[in-house]
């Protein structure tokens, strides 16, 4: 059984809970959003603005702050970042315009990129190799959990206080997590003379560049820019395509991800152990493979168990790949370059997404689900052959 250090505990978690309110915070928005545009009197359309400024925001900021950790620690950048993403949900909660609400999202986009980014690479610095599949897998279990919990504790404080309350919480969570994150987090040789930013973000942007051309970073960058489009894609338009195949509510599209969320959030540790064992490449890689065909049954499932059971395989398959492949990409660097290297990945990630909601959107207005999973699909089988390109030759 590989060592776990000394407080992996403490550390797991610690950045789970960071994590868990990174995520949750922009996973509860989509509830809260009637209120927030009968309040504010916007059209629907402008919602979305809420989503893509914050996207937006996060994906480009990210591309700072990983040379920023790389120079001054992750610890000190969590804190930065908690303190920052704090300062945004602060802004949301004063908001009474759109423009303020915007502004408030911007902010909280800026201080989550740098949970999520060094977040990972924290946890990549303080665990072995031998043992970060499990630690990544549990670790990052924190997305299931905001969407069984996280989601529906938002939204009842939204009923019973208003949008601008659940905010509040989130602010003063945020506050309570950096003071839990400077008592259990442990320094990993914080440095004690940083150099200047600016120094660090001119090296930074140079190893983005050398990221770029070479084939072992290219294609990890490659694997997880496809592995993202290929989860986000099928999962905007899941509610859209049982509303109207089959007239299903969101209360009942609800139960499909409670069920499914908690069955991946408890797997996901035991996904990240096995991993360690049988090794990150050859889980990810049949994982995806797992994935993709799934995909291609899901259009062709009728409302009901069998419906149930396909979902719940493949949120299962999800997370059984996806701390295998943190755990895989966080060692294609050194540590020393380790957050300017999951910032660059990070940033495509977004870009991942972005790209498959647009394609999928006008996929599913001219041909229905089954274009959009098949694309999705696709989007999987690329990221296996990606970080097979990327890692061939290596045992990883």
């Amino acid at each position: 059984m590989p060592v776990r250090p000394i407080g992996s505990t403490r550390v797991i978690l610690s950045l789970f809970l960071i994590l868990f309110l990174g995520t949750a915070d922009n996973q509860v928005l989509s509830p809260l959003l009637p209120s927030i545009r009968t309040d504010l009197g916007r059209a629907s359309y402008e919602m979305g603005f809420l989503f893509s400024v914050y996207s937006l925001v996060a994906g480009l900021s990210v591309l700072l702050w990983g040379p920023i950790s790389d120079a001054f620690g992750r610890k000190s950048c969590l804190i930065a970042g908690l303190l920052l993403f704090s300062a945004g949900s602060v802004t949301s909660l004063s908001a009474r315009t759109f423009f303020a609400l915007l502004t408030g999202r911007a902010i909280t986009g800026l201080g989550a990129s740098m949970l999520s980014l060094n977040s990972l690479s924290f946890a990549a610095d303080f665990f072995p190799y031998s043992a970060r599949g499990w630690a990544m897998g549990s670790i990052l279990s924190s997305y299931f959990a905001a969407l069984i919990l996280g989601v529906p504790i938002g939204s009842l404080v939204g009923d019973r206080l208003g949008w601008n309350a659940v905010f509040g919480l989130v602010a003063c969570a945020g506050l309570c997590l950096m003071v839990t994150a400077w008592i259990l987090l442990p320094n990993l040789g914080e440095r004690t003379k940083a150099r200047i930013p600016r120094i660090a973000i001119l090296q930074g942007s140079g190893n983005y560049l050398n990221y770029l051309k070479a084939r072992r970073t290219f294609g990890s960058i490659a694997g997880g820019f496809f592995a993202s489009a290929g989860t986000m894609g099928f999962l905007a338009f899941l509610g859209v395509w049982l509303h109207d195949d089959f007239g299903i509510s969101a209360r009942q599209t609800g139960l499909v991800f409670l069920a499914s969320g908690a069955a991946a959030f408890i797997a996901s540790p035991f996904a990240g152990s096995l991993s360690d064992r049988i090794g990150k490449r050859t889980q990810f890689i049949g994982s995806s493979i797992f994935l993709a065909i799934l995909l291609l049954l899901l259009p062709h499932m009728k409302w009901g168990i069998p419906l149930f059971g396909l979902f719940f395989s493949i949120s299962l398959t999800a997370a059984f790949r996806q701390g295998p492949l943190e755990a895989l990409l966080s060692e294609v660097v050194p540590a020393s370059q380790r957050g300017s290297f999951l910032a660059l990945k990070n940033s495509f990630s977004q870009l991942g997404i972005g790209l498959a909601s647009i394609l999928s959107g006008l996929l599913f207005e001219w041909s229905g689900y089954g274009a959009v999973c098949l694309l999705c699909s696709a989007a999987n089988v690329a990221a296996v052959a990606a970080v097979f390109w990327a890692v061939r030759g290596q045992k990883l």
